[in-house]
């Protein structure tokens, strides 16, 4: 595996970790690095904001802002999910804006993680980017048009030899059904390999706050799948991790009522 490409995935892995994160941050989900061969394929970069009232009272309206780098081609975004429903606006410029209008979000002292709100999008970077470039992207977000709170800044680099020796393409687990009542079946599409040295699986699921509400082992990725019943799930946005000591996978999926 490329150097630099497991730089970053071993990154993920440990920031993915199942731990309870910092509420306004910005992550970028699965693989963070690109070879230009795969820009001109148009692969995307996905991105997870996740915004947090840390004032003192119910936020009525919130608004969050990212300005896109110009390497992005801003007309590619699209957003995957939100916690609340929102208006999204483009000046057709690279600064992209989605108003929480009416979103009585309540402060993280008296609110827990319903004082938690979040974003997820994909944008594509534009084609033939030269390899060695990395493009920053932070968010920021306010509260009430008082009090604004700005993410860290997430990371994706583009790398001539990224993917040299990475496993199979054709790999992909899948949550059926999607959306579900918490009561689902974790599917791979890639048979299960014999080879003992094969590293082992672990995979988590979370929810938006990054709380872990689920976690199991399997022989190695392609073995990761299962019946999943969650207890009581609360209805959102969750995640699954799968990851090994080579790759991370991640997949979304939403319980309803």
């Amino acid at each position: 595996m490329n150097c630099l490409r497991q730089f970053f995935l071993l990154a993920a892995v440990h920031f993915t970790s199942p731990v309870l994160f910092a509420q306004n941050d910005i992550q970028v989900l699965g693989d963070a690095v690109f070879t230009p061969a795969e820009l001109a394929e148009g692969a995307a970069a996905s991105y997870l904001i996740r915004f947090q009232n840390v004032g003192t009272d119910t936020a009525y309206q919130v608004i969050i802002r990212d300005t896109l780098d110009p390497r992005f081609d801003n007309h590619t975004l699209s957003v995957v999910g939100s916690s609340h429903n929102y208006q999204l606006v483009r000046d057709g410029s690279n600064i992209i804006r989605w108003y929480f209008d009416d979103i009585a979000l309540p402060d993280s002292a008296t609110g827990g993680n319903n004082s938690v709100g979040y974003i997820l999008f994909t944008v594509r970077p534009k084609p033939f980017l030269a390899p060695g470039q990395t493009i920053l992207n932070r968010a920021c977000a306010t509260f009430n048009q008082t009090n604004t709170v700005c993410t860290n800044e997430a990371i994706i680099w583009i790398d001539v030899n990224a993917g040299t020796n990475d496993p199979e393409k054709d790999f992909d687990l899948q949550i059926v059904p999607n959306p579900n009542h918490g009561n689902f079946e974790v599917r791979s599409t890639t048979t299960s390999s014999n080879d003992p040295n094969h590293p082992p699986a672990e995979w988590w699921i979370t929810d938006i706050s990054g709380k872990v509400v689920w976690d199991g082992h399997a022989k190695d990725m392609a073995a990761a799948s299962t019946q999943v019943w969650l207890e009581r799930p609360a209805p959102g946005l969750y995640l699954l991790w799968v990851k090994d000591s080579e790759r991370l996978e991640v997949k979304q999926f939403t319980v309803i009522r």
